[in-house]
């Protein structure tokens, strides 16, 4: 069987040089019934370019063959990053991977991980299992419109500003400057959200 290696990516212009990405392919990993599905960025622009899809699904295969070897070496690839996001293309896959992204963060302690889900159940039965997620790694439940994750355990949350409709957007939500270079290292970044704040983008 053919050994695929994960790929840590930091060429994301949103994300900035400094910050390392782990990608996986969009569509096959999200939830089925994924209402962005129709505009999802991570279809669109340079996500569609032949070796970008080919990496997030090179990433995929890697953590299916060998998830072990897939952790140490997102462990290691991310251990000299202050700041490194899960998925800027795709989603969580299953609940081993959900709980390989909590070991990586209980043994790099000093590297702050965030990750946006529409995978709530998961995350919700990781707690209600009695899990604890990692206070270096920030958890976000990713709303659409009026299709909000049920969040029993009051989990960080992103709003997305629709062009063509209204969104229930809390008043406190803070809006995504669109630079996490700049940004990352304020007090106002995602990856210091607490439980029960919410942060929202425009529409891309």
């Amino acid at each position: 069987m053919e050994k695929y290696r994960v790929k840590v990516g930091n060429r994301n212009t949103k994300l900035g040089n400094q910050i390392p990405n782990i990608n996986l392919p969009a569509g096959c990993t999200c939830r089925e019934d994924a209402p962005c599905a129709k505009l999802c960025y991570a279809m669109r622009g340079n996500f569609r370019f032949k070796g970008v899809q080919n990496r997030a699904m090179e990433n995929l295969m890697a953590w299916e063959s060998d998830p072990i070897q897939f952790e140490k070496d997102i462990a290691y690839q991310t251990s000299l990053s202050k700041y490194v996001r899960w998925h800027s293309s795709g989603d969580i896959p299953d609940m081993d991977y959900l709980k390989m992204m909590c070991r990586v963060a209980m043994e790099v302690k000093e590297t702050n991980y965030l990750c946006f889900t529409k995978k709530y159940e998961l995350v919700n039965q990781f707690l209600a299992d009695g899990n604890t997620i990692p206070d270096n790694l920030t958890i976000v439940f990713s709303a659409w419109g009026d299709w909000i994750p049920d969040n029993p355990y009051n989990l960080p949350m992103a709003w997305v500003k629709l062009k063509k409709e209204d969104t229930d957007i809390p008043e406190n939500a803070r809006e995504c400057p669109s630079f996490c270079g700049n940004c990352a290292a304020t007090s106002n970044s995602c990856w210091k959200l607490k439980h029960g704040e919410s942060v929202y983008f425009k529409q891309h």
